[in-house]
């Protein structure tokens, strides 16, 4: 037992945090901020895929039929196939998640995201934490054909959560955020293992 233990802590993955919401003062970015922090803390590399950075155009082609893509989204879309495990992030907005994700995600293969771990955050600034945002966003997890993990994070008065910097406010959030990212990690971590040892068998 001692020795599989050790083997999965060994799975040293990347996995990038798509931070969705382009707006002026955003504050749920400040979540991808925190998050990026505690995945390195736990020995893996985590990169945030900032879309507010990216300003991708309404999606009219696909990457791979583009005759002429937009600035970065072949580095974007790089970063993704790279990447062992994702998580989506977005702040709710009328019961849903940012148009930014989903036209982002739409540019992209669905193998990109296909048979990798997906978690999914969402953020409000009131009291709700935003489920609706998030089971939308398990929905579009499953439709690029990602492992849904079904634990969501729900980030309500991100303000009073999160500073500036991404450091935690509300020492009484830690467990909730520690929840998530440790069923997160198990499934990544499993699923990773999984395809790795494919590889190795063929």
């Amino acid at each position: 037992m001692k020795s599989g233990f050790n083997a999965f802590i060994l799975c040293v993955m990347q996995i990038t945090i798509l931070s969705s919401s382009t707006r002026i003062d955003r504050l749920s970015h400040r979540v991808a901020l925190a998050l990026e922090k505690e995945i390195a803390r736990r020995g893996h590399t985590a990169e945030i895929l900032d879309l507010a950075t990216y300003k991708f155009p309404i999606m009219e082609e696909v990457l791979h039929r583009h005759p002429k893509p937009p600035a970065g989204l072949s580095d974007f879309s790089g970063a993704i196939r790279q990447s062992d495990a994702h998580i989506f992030l977005s702040p709710e907005y009328n019961g849903s998640y940012t148009s930014a994700l989903k036209n982002a995600v739409d540019y992209l293969k669905e193998n990109e995201f296909s048979r990798k771990a997906i978690g999914v955050v969402s953020v409000t600034s009131g009291p709700t934490g935003g489920m609706r945002g998030a089971i939308s966003m398990q929905q579009l997890v499953l439709g690029v054909s990602g492992f849904a993990l079904p634990q969501m994070l729900l980030v309500p008065q991100v303000a009073q959560k999160f500073d500036a910097n991404g450091e935690l406010l509300d020492p009484a959030f830690q467990s909730k955020t520690d929840f998530f990212l440790n069923n997160f990690l198990w499934l990544a971590e499993a699923v990773t293992e999984k395809k790795r040892a494919e590889i190795l068998q063929k």
